[in-house]
């Protein structure tokens, strides 16, 4: 109901009194004041988005990023990436600089030990003992003495200049606080906790920060606590709040026996309870990991929860990051909802229990990922990820159209056995098809890989399914028992498919295993993350043009039945009521034509085809 007839229908049960008419109108008149005051502050709001760069020209050069909101409030630094072997603070931080930010600046400082980072180690490579540990090399007891070390000391100038109000480090430990039981020599594990130093105005925040922790922890040896004491002296955290007079905290997850996604999720979730309170957000943001707007690189989430193998999650995400204009991000099973996934344009599900992985993110993540592809979006399925991806069982995806060799034998002297296990890992013969070559044109023809016990694949014919096409064959079999001989030889390796609008990469062995086949990774991504098709092309009598938005992002298509595309601004993501105004640039972009605009509500998406009258 519009506020006007509400506020009028409160009064005499909808018969307008003069009473109510003076209410309605009061209340009328302060909705437009408030209408006018947030349309006053957007207007006058400049926000901006910069960039730059700490130890410029040095092995430590490392990006910052300041998203300034334009309007008046605090200034929040997030620094993550102190120590180079916890990476879920590092990852955490660039994810949440693409947060909107609604009021004073948000800065963000995602890998302040980026040599460490590259070498997985907690300390400065190559710097001496007394200088290692960059989380030590801030100013102590005096100002003056300054920090030690160019990278300290870049970072060190850098917040002296950004003056913030508040101090963020995300950090991690190597064991949960709340249940280590270190021998007595060594200390407690900071694992798990919010440090900070007791003060009555943060006491309460500290308290939410480790609510919103709690609340992704089911086993209580794993939950969070609150560390009062305060950090360490000449640390970062140390050093801004006794010397700059700055509130901060260090948050720390913990890296033992828990995957990136997890532990990421919790430094957002800590992160959002203070920007919420300093109302530089108002909404919830710890599903947002990605930018909002279109950009030329492409995202990848990477599946890393129960059923995963660390070694292939792993290898996958330094090829993905080290790829040019790729960048990976891992999900776990509280990710597989559309709001996380739409952001992304390929999802990867690494070796490990395909059954595991379907048990772990349950039905209504399987829906979603289903349906992530079938709107446009990339699979890559690797081993594990490839009997997902198969029509073949109850827990499959059914995205390709791929049935798998398996089944129980008699085995004499073994007894009954399984088909699909062929042993541990070997290496087997692939041979990539003419389009194999297309895909992978930098991959010899006949190659060795590693195998372990990835599915053995044929057609299953499901109608609903179209047929996949061969990009490999093993021309070599892995086989452990008599009725596997012969079963590998001459078997898709690798085999493409559409499902719907989406498309389907699924791989039975595993290249990202070996150094000269990691371009069979990237080049499936890079084709996973290709326009998709619109859902049907309207022959509009001539050459037309086809533009879609899709989670705010551009895809533009062309077939026969296509012209040139044509680019248009996009309408921001999630407001599918505003495809519109996208359109309405589109619409003055050309000269007259023949419009029709479809909106599918609440996929954040719209179509529009046009062509000549």
């Amino acid at each position: 109901m519009p506020f006007w007839k509400h506020a009028a229908a409160r009064e005499g049960s909808g018969i307008f009194c003069r009473v109510g008419l003076k209410r309605a109108a009061h209340e009328i008149l302060l909705a437009a004041l408030s209408w006018l005051l947030v349309w006053c502050a957007v207007a006058e709001a400049d926000p901006t988005a910069t960039s730059g760069l700490l130890a410029e020209g040095t092995r430590w050069e490392t990006p910052f990023y300041v998203s300034n909101s334009g309007v008046d409030g605090p200034t929040l630094l997030v620094v993550g990436g102190v120590h180079g072997n916890e990476p879920a603070g590092s990852r955490a931080a660039e994810q949440i600089r693409h947060w909107p930010v609604l009021k004073g600046r948000l800065v963000v400082v995602p890998k302040a030990n980026v040599a460490g980072l590259a070498a997985k180690t907690r300390f400065l490579p190559g710097e001496p003992e007394d200088r290692r540990d960059l989380n030590r090399n801030f100013p102590g007891d005096r100002r003056e003495d300054g920090a030690r070390g160019r990278p300290a000391q870049a970072l060190w100038q850098f917040v002296e200049e950004q003056q913030p109000d508040w101090v963020l480090d995300l950090h991690e430990g190597y064991e949960f606080h709340v249940s280590h039981q270190p021998p007595k020599s060594k200390e407690k594990s900071v694992g798990s906790s919010v440090i900070y130093l007791k003060d009555p105005c943060l006491d309460p925040i500290a308290r939410r920060m480790q609510e919103a922790a709690n609340g992704l922890v089911s086993d209580p040896a794993r939950r969070f606590v609150l560390l009062d004491r305060g950090p360490k002296k000449t640390s970062l955290v140390s050093a801004c709040t006794r010397h700059l007079g700055v509130r901060g905290m260090i948050l720390e997850t913990t890296f033992s026996r828990q995957p990136v996604s997890l532990r990421t999720r919790q430094h957002r979730a800590m992160v959002n309870v203070l920007m919420r309170h300093l109302g530089m957000i108002d909404r919830d943001c710890v599903d947002v990991l990605t930018p909002s707007r279109p950009c030329e690189t492409t995202l990848v989430a990477l599946y890393d929860g129960p059923g995963t193998s660390a070694g292939s999650v792993g290898r996958l995400t330094g090829i993905v990051d080290r790829a040019p204009g790729m960048v990976s991000n891992h999900l776990g099973p509280a990710d597989m909802r559309p709001a996380v996934l739409k952001r992304f344009d390929v999802i990867v599900f690494p070796g490990g229990s395909g059954s595991k992985q379907a048990r772990a993110i349950g039905p209504e993540g399987r829906k979603h990922v289903r349906s992530f592809v079938r709107q446009g979006g990339g699979y890559l399925g690797i081993c594990a990820g490839a009997y997902l991806c198969s029509a073949h069982y109850s827990w499959s995806l059914d995205l390709i159209d791929t049935a798998v060799f398996t089944g129980w034998r008699e085995i004499e002297g073994v007894g009954r056995k399984s088909m699909w296990y062929r042993g541990g890992s070997a290496v087997v013969k692939m041979q990539l098809t003419d389009e194999g070559k297309k895909l992978f044109p930098d991959v010899p023809e006949r190659v060795e890989v590693k195998y372990q016990n990835g599915p053995i694949v044929s057609p299953k014919q499901d109608p609903e399914l179209s047929p996949y096409r061969v990009l490999a064959y093993f021309r070599s079999e892995n086989a452990l028992y008599e009725p596997q001989r012969g079963t590998m030889i001459d078997t898709p390796a690798i085999v493409a498919g559409r499902f719907q609008r989406g498309r389907v990469i699924s791989i039975s062995p595993h290249p990202e295993a070996v150094p000269g086949l990691h371009s069979i990774i990237t080049r499936s991504i890079r084709w996973l993350a290709g326009p998709s098709p619109p859902a049907s092309y309207e022959h509009c009598g001539g050459p037309c043009f086809v533009v879609e938005w899709k989670y705010g992002r551009a895809a533009r298509h062309t077939d026969r039945a296509v012209g040139s595309a044509v680019a248009a601004p996009l309408p921001p993501s999630g407001r599918v009521g505003r495809a519109a105004r996208g359109y309405g640039a589109l619409e003055r972009s050309l000269a007259p034509v023949q419009r029709q605009l479809s909106l599918c509500a609440g996929a954040s998406s719209a179509r529009a085809v046009v062509g000549p009258d």
